[in-house]
């Protein structure tokens, strides 16, 4: 059983209780000798409803009317609490959990504190910030204002989880989880598109990034000065900054071998007066994994490196930038 129980009655002596002797405390101290024995059997011999009726008949020979079928049902939970239950404490802002290690017995308590039952435990976890770990499925659960509560299986999958991520440090909510997700289906987007569409997704990135110039260069154009190996998907100029951005882009959905990265060492002379003043950054941009080692990626005799975004690399960088899909990406003109 998991039990969600408040300890805010006799707040000083059920504290210390707690941390100090490791006794989960309850009130009813007037139930004492035979009428503690009797409640104490009770609950563990009857059903809620029959022993909510002995109780209020208790009540009647005792001659304490607050005795009421409703305040039964607390100490009935209370008192059903077994070894290897767990025990959900709700503190200002904060969450304590601990274990069941025995059974509920009548607590001999000093005169005028209002403890009569209590029950062995060990502590699992203390001060769980509500507001970082509590998700609010159980958040609303804690607002229950009687002394306790008993919780279902979905509310224990719940607990398990948040002492996962207390223990990780993962708030709630925490974006991760989602962000992967959503890299994730892009990702998969990127692998369905033509090598086209691709490429203008490319080139539509840069702009959102702020180049100020871009351009898809005609497939099987000849040039003058570079060998025939070399070639470009996307240039995209950052005049403020001085630099151009050479993109080789791969739609691949296994691994990409290094043809891209041998096209782009191989484009050395620019030969567009919009672009050569600029100095050149180049981008290898695969939806592959590269099948080489960073260390191992081809360069220069200049030592010109090339940056490789493979995987869900782009995707990632397409998410973190806050970019806008559109079908107007796709649109010829």
């Amino acid at each position: 059983m998991y039990l969600m129980h408040r300890i805010s009655h006799e707040n000083s002596a059920s504290v210390k209780l707690l941390k100090e002797d490791n006794l989960l405390p309850i009130g009813w101290s007037m139930l004492k000798g035979e009428k503690a024995d009797r409640v104490l059997r009770n609950a563990k011999e009857m059903k809620q409803n029959e022993f909510r009726d002995d109780f209020v008949e208790l009540g009647k020979e005792i001659n304490r009317s607050w005795l009421t079928a409703r305040r039964s049902n607390y100490l009935y939970r209370f008192l059903n609490l077994n070894k290897g239950d767990r025990v959900l404490i709700p503190k200002s802002g904060e969450l304590d959990l601990c274990e069941v290690t025995g059974s509920p017995y009548a607590y001999d308590n000093p005169e005028g504190i209002d403890i009569g039952f209590v029950v062995p435990v060990r502590m699992i976890s203390t001060g769980i910030s509500r507001h970082r770990y509590v998700p609010v499925d159980l958040a609303s659960k804690l607002k229950y204002r009687g002394t306790n509560l008993c919780l279902n299986d979905k509310d224990k999958e719940t607990i398990e989880r948040m002492l996962t991520n207390y223990r990780d440090e993962v708030p709630f909510y925490d974006f991760t989880p989602t962000r992967d997700s959503i890299v994730k289906k892009i990702h998969d987007y990127l692998t369905q598109l033509n090598d086209q569409h691709f490429e203008k997704l490319i080139e539509s990135y840069m702009v959102f990034i702020g180049a100020d110039v871009t351009v898809i260069p005609p497939k099987n154009s000849k040039s003058q000065k570079n060998s025939s190996i070399a070639d470009v998907d996307v240039k995209a100029a950052f005049n403020t900054l001085d630099l151009v951005i050479y993109v080789q882009a791969k739609r691949h959905t296994d691994t990409s071998d290094d043809t891209g990265i041998r096209q782009l060492l191989a484009y050395k002379n620019e030969e567009d007066s919009t672009f050569e003043h600029l100095e050149p950054f180049k981008w290898f941009i695969t939806t592959g994994e590269f099948d080489k080692n960073t260390t191992d990626i081809p360069q220069d005799e200049q030592g010109e490196r090339i940056r490789v975004i493979q995987g869900t690399e782009f995707a990632s960088l397409l998410v973190d930038s806050g970019f806008v899909f559109s079908d107007d990406i796709f649109k010829r003109g």
